[in-house]
C-alpha cells in the first residue's frame, strides 16, 4: 500500500503548489503541510469556484422564455 500513500502525497504536493502559485496560501505555512488531503482539496475547490465566478464569460444573447409551444414543421 506504499504506492497509495505516495500517490496521496504527490496529489497533496500538487494542490499545495497550485494554492501557493495562485497566492491563496503562504508557502511558509507549515500547518498546510500537516492538513489532511480532504481539507486541502476543499481549499482548492473553493479557489476554483471563486476563480470561475471571476472569470466567467458573460453571454449577452437574448433568449426569451416561450410560454407556449409553437407547432413546428416536420
Amino acid at each position: 500500500m506504499a504506492f497509495l500513500r505516495e500517490a496521496v502525497e504527490k496529489q497533496k504536493a500538487y494542490l499545495i503548489q497550485q494554492l501557493v502559485a495562485n497566492g491563496i496560501v503562504d508557502k511558509d505555512d507549515q500547518d498546510l503541510y500537516n492538513k489532511p488531503i480532504s481539507e486541502i482539496v476543499h481549499d482548492y475547490e473553493q479557489f476554483c469556484l471563486e476563480f470561475e465566478k471571476q472569470s466567467a464569460m458573460k453571454f449577452t444573447r437574448f433568449n426569451p422564455k416561450k410560454d407556449k409551444e409553437e407547432p413546428g414543421l416536420h
